[in-house]
């Protein structure tokens, strides 16, 4: 048997691990690069909200009416102002998962090609080594942002309930049911 057969048997081997996790970290970037779309998406629609809000509180002011309807258009604008900063947090939280999930298929597509660089030159063996901690250590940094942006993905819900039924309760207590 051809001993360099053997030799191009285990770099193959040896490169298989981090082609799995490049697969791996594909799968992840193409859920989260969906998830920040659907977040841009929503942050498009807040902000024509917010301009519409913005137009409304002007033409109440233009045609004088109640100061009430002037106050509930403010009080709208400022919440849809603080549901924009909350879902753009998420979007940052997700830009830098995307981000450190790229950088961990850079490394290991890196350690792929070094892996079989070693075999010609030994002394690479700890560069390997390296650049799949690195990437390693990347894909955890990566998967830390993701579960920051999970951990609030439900508040700007959990604040737009907030808002819809305080406004609903005060204008109950304004007009009583017959």
């Amino acid at each position: 048997m051809d001993p360099t057969s053997h030799i191009w048997t285990e770099i193959i081997t040896s490169s298989v691990v981090p082609v799995v996790i490049i697969s791996a970290c594909g799968l992840l970037c193409l859920a989260f690069y969906n998830r920040l779309s659907v977040i841009v998406t929503r942050l498009r629609s807040l902000q024509r909200e917010r301009l519409s809000e913005y137009k409304e509180i002007f033409r109440l002011e233009e045609k004088k009416r109640g100061e009430l309807a002037r106050q509930e258009a403010e009080q709208f604008l400022r919440f849809l102002e603080d549901q924009t900063a909350d879902v753009l947090k998420r979007a940052r939280f997700l830009q830098k998962c995307i981000f450190w999930l790229i950088f961990c298929i850079s490394s290991l597509v890196l350690t792929s090609l070094l892996i079989g660089l070693s075999v010609v030159f030994p002394v690479l063996d700890s560069v390997v080594l390296f650049f799949y901690v690195l990437g390693l250590l990347a894909l955890l940094y990566a998967l830390s942002f993701a579960v920051r942006e999970i951990r609030i993905a439900l508040n700007p819900i959990q604040m737009e309930s907030g808002f819809v039924q305080k406004l609903i309760k005060s204008q109950l207590k304004k007009s009583p049911v017959k």
